[in-house]
């Protein structure tokens, strides 16, 4: 895979950190403190995307850098000290995609990643989160099982993430052992490439590859949310599908990487306890900003003669069941005792079809998910209007 070359501009060392920790070897990124070192080192080539500073006293040259590398194809992030409407407009009428306040490190992972992956330097997998409203709602076992339909579409490659970084299942449901944890690669994912964490994440036997904390819980925490959420970020440009397990409220960590996913998918049953917490969740969901078209609704061990019907539930939470899984325990109780998938051990099993279905569904909606608009038309939505853009 070609690298994609990065220039830092005047920017905090830290930046760099950051995103080398976000975006892996796949990256090559260059450091220099001014624009003078950046136009000798833009002789060398143009670099794919740069990500500019304007500093204090020297915003102007800063700009004519931006406008230098725009008109030779480089995709460019500003950062500011501030949202001030004069230089973001400043920063778009010299050709910024984006605008980014300095010190915001974590978006400015999220919107280099998401400028290389829509101008199509860089390919991103999909991030499904698996989110249970309450326990025992099956979540681990519709995790593991859709982890492996994911797969079984074309051999897709697939990692599956438990972030139940204390007690996680995934391991013991595939019967696997572990030995590269998630603090192991958060702590060196600025050395990983593709085939690196290939050969050091546990593989099961159906294809999925899997990563938990395993037995290093006084490990954890290595991990922070931040460290979580450009974890996520580098898995993402490793494999097609990344599926969460381990999500069971609304903490930092959780938090941290349903910012990342694409898709939550929000397990309930037919049960009134069920019901109502999926419609907290829901609640908390809107409150924290959450565009409907990210959560889908699951109805797991769905029976259709339930007296709390599809409409039932819909009405109750506010949103629309999106699939159904129905029930067949025992099937499901023998794969996880033998460490495989329900397709080994019952592939006619009517949770063997829903999942298939479900994951024909989820991977279907990628495009949809992905057409996020740029942060920086965000911001200029209002100013255009006010200022002019000449």
């Amino acid at each position: 895979m070609d690298k994609n070359s990065i220039l830092i501009v005047g920017a905090r060392p830290e930046v760099e950190e950051r995103l080398s920790a976000a975006l892996g070897q796949q990256n090559a990124i260059t450091t220099v403190p001014d624009a003078g070192s950046a136009r000798r080192a833009v002789q060398k080539g143009p670099p794919t995307l740069a990500v500019v500073s304007l500093r204090d006293g020297a915003a102007a040259d800063a700009t004519d850098l931006v406008r230098e590398l725009t008109s030779v194809g480089s995709l460019v992030v500003v950062q500011g000290a501030s949202k001030e409407p004069e230089a973001i407009l400043s920063a778009m009428r010299a050709g910024a995609r984006e605008f980014v306040v300095a010190g915001e490190d974590q978006e400015l992972e999220k919107r280099v990643e998401g400028l290389l992956e829509r101008s199509g330097a860089l390919r991103v997998g999909q991030v499904t989160a698996v989110f249970p409203v309450k326990g025992g709602m099956g979540a681990t076992t519709l995790a593991t099982q859709l982890a492996g339909a994911f797969h079984r579409r074309g051999g897709k490659r697939v990692c599956l993430v438990d972030l139940d970084l204390e007690l996680g299942d995934v391991l013991s449901f595939l019967d696997l052992p572990g030995k590269y944890s998630l603090a192991d690669v958060a702590a060196n994912a600025r050395r990983l490439d593709r085939e690196l964490l290939d050969s050091s994440v546990p593989r099961h036997s159906s294809g999925v590859w899997v990563l938990s904390q395993c037995e290093k819980v006084g490990e954890a925490d290595r991990i922070d949310a931040a460290g979580l959420g450009s974890m996520l970020r580098f898995l993402r440009q490793c494999y097609d599908h990344v599926v969460l397990d381990g999500l069971r409220d609304f903490g930092d960590l959780p938090l941290a990487a349903l910012d990342v996913a694409d898709r939550v998918l929000v397990v309930a049953t037919q049960e009134v306890p069920a019901v109502r917490n999926a419609q907290r969740c829901a609640d908390l969901f809107r409150q924290l900003g959450y565009d409907a078209k990210r959560l889908m609704l699951l109805l797991n061990r769905y029976q259709k003669g339930s007296p709390i019907t599809r409409e039932v539930v819909e009405e109750t939470v506010g949103l629309r069941v999106a699939a159904t899984v129905g029930n067949d325990f025992h099937a499901l109780s023998r794969a996880v005792n033998r460490g495989v998938l329900i397709w080994d051990e019952a592939p006619r099993s009517v949770v063997a079809r829903d999942l298939d279905a479900l994951a024909a569904l989820v991977d279907g909606t990628r495009a949809e998910a992905a057409e996020k608009p740029p942060l920086l038309k965000k911001f200029l939505s209002p100013l255009v209007a006010a200022y002019g853009t000449k």
